[in-house]
């Protein structure tokens, strides 16, 4: 919320800039028209870039509030006395601006480069909007201000995405290895992810409730390979982009699921005196 008051303000004072400087003079012939469009295209270009400067900005808030007390209010860590909603039609709802908004831009944008980084991102939402709300089993609701944070973060993050791609990402004639890694890493946090999310599903029978000690894979080593998976996933997606609003949410995802890895961690520890103590948290070996 404090995000998007920020860019809310700094939004409107940037507009009024322009109004004054663009407006304060009448405008005659063609020269002064086009001088307007290109100021518009400037506002909107630094708008886009400035709200990646404050989802960077707000990830660091993101990370110190998760990394030193706070845990995020769903799932295990779900206060059942909130009002709240059936997790599988909430995360439906949260995670469907992520899809819709920038699969809009997909029709609407001028950048070749740029439609293909939108058909990537929707190629993970794609999965997160229709099949992954299918997949989850718990009955435990999703708190509906949980539920509205995430939706505006969808939006923000699905305009930003969407809209720099189709109208701000630079044409690239040539395929580069630049290209070529983050293609890997992508998809190959992608495979990670979703087998996690895979193995997880499995853990319990329909209509079984509680929870287990996962085992087998990744798990083997680490308590949260989906998590790892979905930073190793948008670190790709941020090299192959190349751009500052992929880099501002690769950080802010590495920022908000990277302590709530180490949180599940401790939860595990703390609830299985037999959890396994050579396991990590999110890096294999590492943490």
């Amino acid at each position: 919320m404090l995000s998007y008051v920020m860019s809310s303000m700094l939004m409107s004072s940037m507009l009024t800039t322009l109004g004054s400087e663009v407006y304060g003079e009448k405008l005659g012939g063609l020269e002064d028209c086009e001088y307007l469009l290109a100021s518009m295209i400037q506002l909107e270009e630094e708008t886009i870039l400035t709200m990646a400067w404050l989802m960077i900005a707000s990830a660091i808030v993101v990370f110190a509030a998760l990394r030193f007390g706070l845990t995020a209010g769903y799932g295990r860590y779900t206060n059942t006395a909130r009002l709240g909603i059936s997790p599988r039609l909430a995360w439906f709802i949260q995670e469907a601006p992520s899809f819709f908004i920038p699969f809009y831009y997909l029709f609407n944008g001028t950048s070749n480069s740029g439609h293909y980084l939108t058909r990537v991102f929707l190629l993970h939402y794609f999965n997160r909007v229709f099949i992954f709300p299918l997949k989850i089993r718990s009955t435990t609701v999703s708190p509906l201000y949980i539920m509205l944070s995430a939706i505006f973060f969808c939006c923000y993050n699905g305009f930003m995405q969407g809209y720099w791609n189709a109208f701000y990402q630079p044409e690239e004639g040539a395929l580069t290895a630049r290209h070529y890694i983050g293609s890997l890493l992508f998809f190959y946090g992608m495979y990670i992810n979703h087998k996690a999310d895979r193995i997880l599903f499995n853990l319990r029978a329909p209509g079984e409730t509680g929870y287990k000690i996962p085992e087998g894979w990744l798990y083997e080593h680490i308590s949260c390979p989906n998590y790892f998976g979905e930073i190793v996933e948008w670190t790709g997606y941020a090299i192959m982009a190349w751009n500052l609003p992929a880099l501002a949410f690769a950080i802010f995802t590495a920022s908000n699921i990277g302590p709530r890895a180490i949180s599940h961690h401790a939860w595990y520890k703390e609830k299985f005196p037999e959890y396994p103590p050579h396991r990590k948290a999110l890096i294999p070996f590492l943490l």
